[in-house]
């Protein structure tokens, strides 16, 4: 589907779970604003006790069904297009987004510099051992494998 068709389905989610959620943010090829889109990946953080809510009022707000309900990942699919839901915590959201956003070209070179340096990038940040070194934005994981930081769109 076309950028601007996935973008108003994108806000148009965001807008029906946003009362459930602490935060929520687009990501993926929409973030990287790819010409056309194959799904829509949002990253969230649940209100407390709300996350059951999301996929609720996405069944009933937005005709949704339901095909993947996890503890860190969720699927849905609405108007025929995948919603793929991915939950994060105020301490991992921005490791979380920066992966999600990829491309898995851009997550590749990160991991490779981080290899490179001792260090271990995952879902949730960037690690030296079990102990977390980046300051949770995506700006810092750029900056912590000393790297110049890259809009979504200028990712690979």
């Amino acid at each position: 589907m076309r950028l601007e068709e996935a973008q108003r389905l994108a806000e148009q989610i965001t807008k029906e779970i946003l009362p459930h959620c602490k935060r929520v943010e687009v990501a993926g090829s929409i973030r990287r604003k790819k010409s056309e889109v194959n799904d829509i990946d949002l990253v969230l953080i649940p209100k407390p006790l709300l996350k059951h809510r999301i996929l609720n009022t996405l069944q009933r707000k937005m005709n949704g069904k339901v095909t993947k309900k996890g503890d860190k990942t969720s699927q849905v699919i609405i108007d025929g297009v995948r919603v793929d839901l991915y939950y994060a915590l105020e301490e991992n959201f921005a490791g979380l987004l920066l992966f999600r956003t990829g491309s898995m070209r851009n997550n590749l070179k990160l991991a490779s510099r981080a290899r490179s340096i001792g260090l271990r990038l995952a879902h949730y940040g960037v690690f030296n051992g079990d102990e977390r070194v980046d300051d949770n934005t995506e700006e810092g994981i750029y900056r912590i494998l000393s790297l110049e930081y890259k809009q979504p769109d200028e990712r690979e």
